[in-house]
């Protein structure tokens, strides 16, 4: 449900986000629209306020014009400059000679013979690459002449300044709007976390004051069952039948798992400062692999030290009982001649303890929740196992993790403990 709720809280969110994107770009588009228009008439104006001094000035001289277009070509940054007659001749121009016909492709004609006409205009030429050059034409007021501008790439360079500061904004947006998403998930996953540790948490308090209860009302009385039990057991006939004194061993070693479990109750919940000391695992993990042996005689587990002997600073009263629930749970859970390795090693700043088996394996279904108190698999198991595990684990500044594949054969659990010095 928390994970259903988080996921569409993270679904709205990337709605807002896309929405807020889509209006921002709308925005930047109709901004661009708006001064892209206003710059390109501008230009326009500029060339038509170029074209009517030119044409003026060529009016008022006798001289060819040649050195003057040449001046207004470079100054201004426009492709050509030339004055053409009613045949279509130039009479004096920059990149185009003079006395050349001019091309119809090149030409306007309607636009041209307006000009004759006295009406001057700024508009659309032709295409050079891809590349559009426009061409104004202006009426010389002698000889029916016309001055004909064309500007290109060079003279529409602020259009194209404009473009680009465009592609920026869009880029600069969505790299924020991604950057916005990866933060996004990050805080979403720190939550989940919070909320699974929240959660956690409050199971924890629950459990503690399940804890302090059974410490209550189970312990006193189970020592006192235990006491009386071993007397009765010392009481019996030396002529006693076996089976009278192996119901005694039956009783007592049921009431001594009675007292594991409340154990393990109360180590989950309490949080009593870590009791240090040097500690060699490999001889810690022989230690509980010989105890298993005694309570699963058809587990066959071996201990293995990678390299050096491993050795680190941690509570091996908490750490035993870490260990010998892991050891244990694959030892029983594993079935008649299951095989349990014990693997010791250093990766990195960390110690690694792996305990593995080729047992049926963690079930998917039961993966998610596997280290939550009170879920286990192992029967007449509480239940605290993996819970106490973790919680040791997590004490020590370490973690435990299942890094076998839910579902696979066998399972691999492995425990991460800093060294200290």
């Amino acid at each position: 449900m928390g994970r259903t709720v988080t996921r569409r809280r993270a679904l709205v969110v990337f709605a807002a986000a896309a929405l807020l994107l889509v209006a921002v770009n709308a925005l930047i588009w109709s901004l661009y629209r708006n001064e892209i228009r206003a710059v390109g008439r501008g230009l326009d104006d500029r060339l038509f306020a170029l074209g009517t001094t030119a044409a003026k000035w060529i009016a008022t001289e006798a001289a060819p014009p040649d050195a003057a277009l040449a001046a207004l070509v470079s100054e201004n940054r426009l492709e050509d400059a030339y004055v053409v007659d009613a045949s279509r001749r130039v009479v004096a121009g920059v990149r185009t000679r003079g006395g050349s016909t001019l091309n119809l492709l090149r030409v306007d004609a309607d636009r041209l013979a307006n000009a004759r006409s006295g009406k001057p205009s700024v508009g659309r030429g032709y295409s050079i690459d891809n590349v559009a050059v426009e061409v104004a034409y202006f009426p010389v007021e002698r000889g029916g002449i016309v001055l004909a501008l064309e500007a290109g790439a060079e003279y529409r360079k602020p259009e194209q300044r404009i473009f680009t500061t465009y592609l920026v904004a869009v880029v600069l947006t969505v790299v924020v709007a991604i950057v916005f998403a990866v933060v996004l998930v990050f805080a979403l996953r720190s939550l989940e976390r919070a909320r699974v540790a929240y959660g956690r948490a409050e199971r924890l308090a629950g459990v503690g004051q399940m804890a302090a209860m059974v410490a209550h009302e189970v312990r006193n009385p189970l020592g006192v069952l235990r006491g009386q039990v071993e007397l009765a057991r010392e009481k019996l006939p030396g002529d006693a039948p076996p089976r009278e004194r192996e119901r005694f061993s039956e009783m007592l070693g049921e009431i001594d798992r009675i007292n594991r479990v409340t154990e393990e109750f109360l180590s989950l919940a309490r949080d009593q400062p870590l009791d240090l000391e040097a500690v060699d695992m490999g001889q810690l993990a022989g230690a509980i692999a010989d105890e298993v042996r005694l309570a699963a005689p058809n587990a066959h587990i071996a201990v293995s030290v990678a390299g050096e002997p491993v050795e680190l600073q941690a509570d091996p009263a908490r750490l035993r009982q870490a260990l010998f629930n892991l050891v244990l749970n694959a030892a029983q859970l594993g079935g008649d001649g299951v095989e349990v390795q014990i693997e010791i090693g250093a990766v990195a700043d960390r110690i690694r303890v792996s305990v593995a088996d080729n047992g049926p394996g963690i079930s998917p279904e039961l993966a998610p929740t596997l280290f939550e108190p009170f879920v286990g698999a192992r029967p007449g198991g509480s239940g605290l196992g993996l819970a106490v595990a973790r919680r040791v684990a997590e004490r020590h500044g370490g973690a435990l993790a299942l890094e076998s594949k839910p579902g696979a054969r066998g399972a691999t659990f492995s425990l991460y403990l800093p060294r200290r010095s």
